[in-house]
């Protein structure tokens, strides 16, 4: 994975100019807390200085005048990566588009999303965290692994783990495959792109198997080395990024897929 990085890495370099980046968060869940921790460490381990906007922030004021700031000292807008980019949401390809049209930065770019339609806004560099769909909506994207994985792989002793954990979504991505049991945690809910990881991490430790179809469920269950059985979402994200970043360099972790002509 560190050759993907290293190259996102010199991208952002030469677009930055040697110059600070603003690093744009999006809202999003505590999975989303995740690609936000992974991008900091992402960003310090190659020396990469960093000030944060958050989308969530209520005050407009205060975050325009961040805006403004930034585009007066010509800074490199990052986004942050991950699948608001994709039809069952607007709300980021909105807020891009609306930050492009008011202060015309010379460069903005997205790190690595999910793309299941194609996207084309002035001065905007994309990056896919897959091989396969998204490089079809998006052939212009270059590829870099979701940024979860720049993580260090946690260890955890827990001798009292139990046996099987289910953590499966009860929101719009959810496939309705799955008759949800009553231990079921969505655990994704429990948080947002704004709170520590530690806490994500020490809970999936309780579990010597993960049963999911939350994508950084299942990231953040590998990097600890536990048994992972992904399940598919709604729509390709789970497998393409299984396929892409999983696969290869977590063998603990499987997908599973449903029969396409099961009844």
């Amino acid at each position: 994975m560190k050759l993907e990085f290293y190259g996102l890495a010199q991208t952002i370099r030469k677009l930055a100019k040697d110059k600070p980046v603003t690093f744009i968060v999006n809202p999003g869940n505590w999975g989303d807390a995740l690609i936000r921790a992974g991008t900091i460490e992402f960003f310090n381990h190659f020396n990469i200085a960093y000030s944060e906007i958050f989308l969530r922030e209520e005050n407009s004021l205060k975050r325009n005048a961040l805006l403004l700031q930034a585009k007066a000292k010509n800074q490199l807008l990052v986004i942050s990566g991950g699948g608001a980019w994709c039809s069952h949401y607007s709300h980021l390809a909105e807020s891009v588009k609306g930050i492009q049209s008011r202060y015309s930065f010379d460069n903005i770019l997205v790190l690595p999303s999910t793309f299941d339609k194609p996207f084309d806004i002035p001065g905007v560099q994309f990056y896919r965290r897959d091989k396969f769909e998204s490089k079809v909506a998006m052939p212009g994207a270059d590829f870099c692994h979701d940024m979860a994985f720049f993580l260090p792989e946690f260890s955890f002793s827990n001798k009292n783990a139990k046996n099987e954990g289910q953590f499966f979504r009860t929101d719009v991505e959810t496939s309705n495959k799955i008759t949800l049991t009553a231990d079921n945690h969505d655990l994704s809910c429990d948080g947002n792109e704004t709170d520590g990881v530690y806490e994500f991490f020490s809970y999936l430790a309780n579990y010597k198997v993960v049963n999911t179809d939350r994508l950084h469920v299942s990231i953040g269950a590998s990097l600890l080395g536990l048994k992972v059985n992904l399940n598919e979402g709604c729509y390709f994200k789970n497998q393409a990024i299984y396929r892409s970043s999983l696969k290869d360099f977590f063998p603990n972790t499987k997908f599973i897929d449903f029969e396409p002509n099961a009844k």
